[in-house]
């Protein structure tokens, strides 16, 4: 008997997943050298990037509650755009994400621990990446129980901060610091840095298949997570704008330690260190929870290798998954280490992995449109408002932050290039891969069919979704009399 993912997750641990990956070591730096860039002022593009990823998380609940599966986008893009973009969509968006930014979370927690202890940041980060591994591999109960403590802590150490220094709950003297501290050309420039504050809130969806009425759960998450976080994160930044050097901010490696020191002085200072710790143990935490479940979506299609698929019998986690996650970060944690880049290392990193990853989130949006248009009577729990608007307006947006990821052209021109270098690669191997398994490269599966694959795997799903094993049955019998893709009926045994 196949071993199923275990479902016992609720609303708590959905939240802290969603809003882990997004309370991260990198999103505090962003988001304090967006404050120290603009001023105050950077509040209007975190806005904006608010109502951007706001309609993303939309287009991702509709998805999740049609097809709620570990996969995750490479499970929504199989019956809307075929197995190629399926395969491009979960590798180039994620895989890329865990490769350019997993690594440098790990290399922000080490950093931050060297400071404070001078204990040695790379045998830090290495220690914190083998306890983070040994955690998630012992279970998803395991991963909640350390999850919820560790978002709900931060933010509210995040929150009360900035509540003190707009408030003047401190014995630092305030500075008059412009609230516009750049131009509005800039300004509009800096949609990539506002969108990293909240991009990643969908790392709940793969582990769809482990929360309870997921159709419900998922979105709700989602919603409440990116929403809480513009909050959270506009005081932190107006707090510290009130009291630190904005140059200091925009030049430093590690500018949400300036503000905080600013604001509550080294005790401030001290408090943030352990929240970055806490941070970059949160982000990884999320990274090895999310992306092996993807994978282990993926390796059930028979979009990757059948190993990937490989389930552990005593805890019921994707192990397999778990080990290349991790090792995709301890290979980028080597290179950041001996780059030795600071903050432009950093940001050039979250720029190539924003870029792959917005190009994830354009297709999870044409998926909603084309699923529409195919499956106008499919079940959907979930539904997004006002369609398609926050689809085309999502779409549209994000080409946009694609276009002008940063400020610098000949900056852009080296992103752009790394990361279609990166996605080329991706869809070679893709090619090769779906040809030697001789599966078509376009030909979209049928959505009973894929939506039965996750049913029968899963434990427990409820709802009213298991009578669409019935209609697969039906659907199966009918392919096999008109002679239809042979992989897809071969995929729901």
């Amino acid at each position: 008997m196949t071993t199923k993912l275990k479902r016992s997750l609720g609303f708590g641990a959905a939240y802290a997943a969603s809003t882990g990956l997004v309370v991260s070591g990198t999103a505090m730096v962003s988001l304090g050298n967006g404050f120290g860039t603009g001023g105050l002022a950077f509040a209007i593009p975190a806005f904006i990037g608010l109502i951007i990823i706001t309609m993303v998380a939309i287009s991702y609940g509709e998805l999740a509650s049609m097809l709620p599966g570990g996969g995750m986008v490479g499970e929504y893009t199989l019956p809307a755009l075929g197995r190629l973009m399926a395969i491009i969509a979960v590798l180039g968006g994620y895989l890329v994400l865990v490769s350019a930014d997993g690594g440098t979370q790990l290399l922000v927690a080490g950093e931050s621990f060297e400071s404070l202890t001078g204990f040695p940041a790379a045998a830090f980060s290495f220690l914190l990446l083998a306890i983070l591994l040994t955690l998630n591999i012992s279970g998803v109960d395991i991963f909640a129980r350390v999850q919820i403590p560790v978002v709900f802590g931060m933010m509210g150490i995040l929150a009360v901060m900035g509540v003190s220094g707009v408030l003047g709950f401190t014995a630092s003297t305030p500075v008059n610091n412009p609230v516009l501290n750049t131009d509005w050309s800039t300004l509009a420039s800096m949609g990539a840095v506002a969108i990293w504050l909240y991009i990643g809130m969908e790392f709940v969806a793969p582990l769809a298949e482990e929360v309870k009425k997921p159709w419900k759960t998922i979105p709700m998450a989602m919603i409440i997570g990116v929403c809480t976080i513009f909050i959270v994160d506009v005081l932190f930044g107006w707090g510290a704008t009130r009291y630190a050097d904005l140059a200091e901010m925009a030049s430093s490696s590690i500018p949400h330690v300036v503000g905080a020191t600013a604001i509550f002085g080294a005790a401030g200072g001290l408090i943030m260190t352990i929240v970055t710790i806490l941070a970059s143990f949160s982000t990884g935490n999320s990274y090895l929870a999310a992306i092996p479940r993807m994978l282990y979506g993926l390796a059930n299609e028979g979009l990757l290798p059948k190993w990937l698929a490989q389930v552990s019998r005593r805890t019921r986690v994707p192990w397999a998954g778990m080990l290349v996650t991790a090792g995709c970060m301890a290979s980028v944690l080597l290179y950041s280490t001996f780059a030795d880049g600071g903050i432009d290392l950093i940001l050039n990193l979250i720029s190539i992995a924003c870029t792959t990853w917005l190009l994830s989130y354009i297709i999870a949006q044409i998926d909603v449109i084309v699923l529409r248009r195919r499956y106008p009577a499919a079940r959907r729990p979930f539904k997004t408002p006002f369609y398609p608007v926050p689809q085309v307006l999502g779409i549209a947006s994000c080409v946009y932050l694609i276009a002008f990821i940063v400020p610098d052209m000949e900056q852009r021109l080296v992103v752009w290039g790394s990361a279609a270098v990166i996605i080329a690669a991706i869809a070679v191997f893709a090619v090769i891969w779906l040809k030697r398994n001789r599966l078509p490269l376009f030909t979209p599966t049928d959505l009973v069919h894929t939506q039965s694959n996750i049913i029968v795997r899963s434990e427990g799903l409820g709802d009213g979704y298991e009578e669409i094993v019935d209609a697969r049955d039906a659907s199966a019998a009918a392919n096999t009399a008109t002679s239809a893709d042979p992989a897809d009926v071969e995929g729901t045994r």
